[in-house]
Parts: structure tokens; C-alpha cells; sequence
């Protein structure tokens, strides 16, 4: 893993709720911003699988989108530990009951982040551009982005 990680930014995650959607949406700005930062952790916010955790919890907690708050998550969540070099081992076809035992209290985030997210054997030459990895996390989870919200 990279010593220094990568964070959406607020504009990202509105970006990533108009691709999910296909309209412009109402949002709270207070809620969204502390919903985003979600991915941050008290102290060094060095533990990419623990603060994945804490977005994929807190984040559809918040609400803060008018449209779309669990398929934004999903799709972030994703992208976020993408964009810091973590393999996702997660189909298409098991990824909405993944995510919804996770917001029923069934599996804890961490368990469920921990299920998913594999550490690569380099931490260097992954890819930083998150829309291009939204786009691929688009075209890989279609089923799951029909079946959330």
C-alpha cells in the first residue's frame, strides 16, 4: 500500500452520484462533507481497510445526497480502495447482498471490507485517476447499482 493515500473529494463523490443517477441532485453540503470524511481516520489516516470501513458505514448513515446515498456509497468505496492500490474480489452478483448485510447489521464493515479488499504484491504504478476507475467500477457492478436504492 502507498504511504500516502488518496481521498475523494466532495466534488468526486457528487460526480460519482451524477454518473449513478443521470441528474444533478439535491444535497446537504454540511452532511455530504462529513459523510466524505468518512475516509479519514483520527491521528495518521494511514489504515486503508479501517477507514474504507468507516465510509461504507457512516457514509449511507448520513444521507446526505437526495438520490442515490447507497449506490453513491457502494461506488466510492470501491473507488477508494482502487485508487490506493488495493484488488477487489467482489462479482457483480454478490456485491448488493454484500453491501446490504453490511447496512443490516449482519457483517461488521470491517469484516466486510476485509472480505473484498486485497493488498497488491507493489504498492507503486496503480492508478490515480478516479474517474476513470468510477468508470470502471460502473461498468463492472451494473446488477448491483440497479438493485441499490
Amino acid at each position: 500500500m502507498a504511504s500516502q493515500l488518496h481521498y475523494l473529494t466532495v466534488q468526486d463523490i457528487l460526480w460519482i452520484n451524477l454518473q449513478i443517477t443521470e441528474k444533478v441532485n439535491g444535497y446537504s453540503f454540511a452532511k455530504l462533507e462529513e459523510a466524505t470524511y468518512y475516509q479519514y481516520a483520527y491521528g495518521e489516516s494511514r489504515q486503508i481497510e479501517s477507514q474504507a470501513a468507516r465510509f461504507l458505514k457512516g457514509f449511507p448513515k448520513m444521507q446526505p445526497l437526495d438520490q442515490g446515498n447507497d449506490s453513491t456509497t457502494f461506488v466510492a468505496l470501491i473507488t477508494f480502495l482502487k485508487l490506493n492500490g488495493l484488488e477487489i474480489n467482489l462479482t457483480d452478483a454478490k456485491a448488493g447482498t454484500w453491501y446490504r448485510s453490511v447496512q443490516t447489521g449482519e457483517t461488521t464493515a470491517a469484516q466486510a471490507v476485509g472480505q473484498i479488499a486485497k493488498s497488491t504484491a507493489s504498492d507503486h504504478h496503480h492508478a490515480t485517476d478516479v474517474r476513470a476507475i468510477v468508470r470502471d467500477v460502473l461498468k463492472t457492478y451494473v446488477k448491483t447499482l440497479k438493485s441499490l436504492d
